[in-house]
C-alpha cells in the first residue's frame, strides 16, 4: 500500500507559478519540461503499480531521508518483511547506451551516472540499517517506465540493475504474492524510515518580483482579464466563472512557491493579488486557509496545504460558492 501521496515536486510548482505570471526564459522552459517529464514518469510508475496491486507491502513515494547527517531523495521505497528495495525512476525516452561506464542518451552524454546514483542511495539505506543496529536486506533497481526507451550496454551485469517498461508489470507482480508480506518486521523498518523523513532542503529557487504580473488569473486559460462579481470572478476570454475562494487558494499556492520560506503578511498578499479581492474577504480566507503567526502587533501567514491541488481536495466541501465552466 502507498503510505503517502506523491506530490508535485517543489521545482515543478515553482516553474508552473512562474509561467503563469511571466514569460519563461529558454533555460526556465527547459527546466520546466525536464521536471514535468520526470514527474509524469513517476505517476506512470504509480499507475502501473496500482493496476497490479500492492496490498502486501509498504511503499514510500518521493521522500527525503536524513541518514547520518546526509540527506538523500528517494523516488520509491518498497518495504516488506524481507527489507527495503529502492526504485530510482528515470523517464527517459529514445536510445540510451552505456559504454565503459559512460552514458549517452540519443547520442548526447549524460553527466549523471544513474548507477552511481542508485549505489549511493542504496548505500545510505545500508547506513540507516547499520545505525539502527537492524538486520534486513537492502537493494535497488533503476526503473525506466517509458515504452519508447531503448537500453544498450557493453556490460551485461547492468541488465540486473534495471527494469524496462516491458518487464515492469512482471517486476511488480513479485510483490503482489502471498509470500511477500508486511508484518511486524516491515512495520519496524517503516518506523525507522519514518523517523528519518525530512523536508526537501534543496529547494532554494526564488522569483524576481519585478518580473511578475500581480493579480488573479483564470484557472482554465490563464488570462488576467477578469470581471468582478460579488462572490466570483468571470474570465472575459473563456467565460470560466471561479469563486473568490478558488482564486485565493491559487494565489496562495503561487506565493508559497515563488517566495518559498519568505514571510507572507496580509498586506504583502494583497499587493500580490493586486487587491483584486476586498480586504475583508482576504482576511477571512487567510484565517481559514493559513496558519497565523503573531509577533507583537504583526501577523504573518503560512499556507495550510501543500499546494493548490491539495487545498482544493481538502477544502472544496467547505466552500460556500462553487466554480462554473464558461
Amino acid at each position: 500500500m502507498f503510505i503517502n501521496e506523491r506530490m508535485k515536486p517543489h521545482e515543478l510548482l515553482f516553474y508552473e507559478a512562474l509561467a503563469a505570471r511571466t514569460a519563461l526564459t529558454k533555460n526556465e522552459s527547459k527546466n520546466l519540461s525536464k521536471i514535468l517529464k520526470g514527474y509524469e514518469g513517476e505517476l506512470l510508475y504509480d499507475e502501473i503499480f496500482d493496476s497490479i496491486g500492492h496490498d502486501n507491502i509498504i511503499i514510500y513515494r518521493d521522500v527525503c531521508l536524513n541518514i547520518d547527517n546526509s540527506i538523500t531523495q528517494y523516488d520509491s521505497l518498497i518495504v516488506s518483511d524481507k527489507g527495503i528495495i529502492s526504485n530510482e525512476i528515470k523517464n527517459f525516452t529514445g536510445n540510451c547506451s552505456v559504454s565503459n561506464g559512460n552514458w549517452t542518451l540519443n547520442n548526447f552524454p549524460i553527466t549523471k551516472d544513474a548507477f552511481s546514483q542508485l549505489n549511493r542511495s542504496v548505500g545510505k539505506l545500508m547506513d540507516m540499517r547499520n545505525i539502527s543496529q537492524s538486520d534486513f536486506t537492502v537493494s535497488g533497481k533503476i526503473i525506466f517506465p517509458n515504452d519508447t526507451f531503448v537500453f544498450n550496454s557493453d556490460d551485461q551485469t547492468n541488465w540486473n540493475k534495471i527494469i524496462l517498461r516491458s518487464g515492469l508489470r512482471d517486476y511488480f507482480r513479485q510483490f503482489n504474492h502471498p509470500g511477500v508480506i508486511s508484518g511486524n518486521k516491515a512495520q519496524y523498518i517503516s518506523r525507522i524510515i519514518s523517523n528519518c523523513i525530512v523536508d526537501n532542503p534543496y529547494f532554494t529557487l526564488q522569483a524576481d518580483k519585478t518580473r511578475l504580473k500581480y493579480g488573479l488569473y483564470c484557472g482554465q486559460c490563464g488570462s488576467f482579464n477578469l470581471s468582478k462579481q460579488r462572490f466570483h470572478l468571470t474570465c472575459n476570454k473563456c467565460g470560466r466563472n471561479e469563486c473568490n475562494e478558488t482564486h485565493i487558494l491559487r494565489a496562495l499556492n503561487d506565493y508559497k512557491f515563488l517566495f518559498y520560506n519568505q514571510t507572507m503578511t496580509r498586506n504583502s498578499f494583497l499587493e500580490f493579488i493586486d487587491n483584486d479581492i476586498p480586504f475583508y474577504s482576504v482576511s477571512r480566507f487567510l484565517a481559514k486557509h493559513c496558519f497565523q503567526h503573531k509577533r507583537g502587533n504583526m501577523s504573518s501567514y503560512t499556507f495550510k496545504y501543500f499546494d493548490f491541488d491539495d487545498a482544493t481536495k481538502k477544502s472544496d466541501s467547505y466552500k460556500r460558492y462553487k466554480d462554473y465552466l464558461g
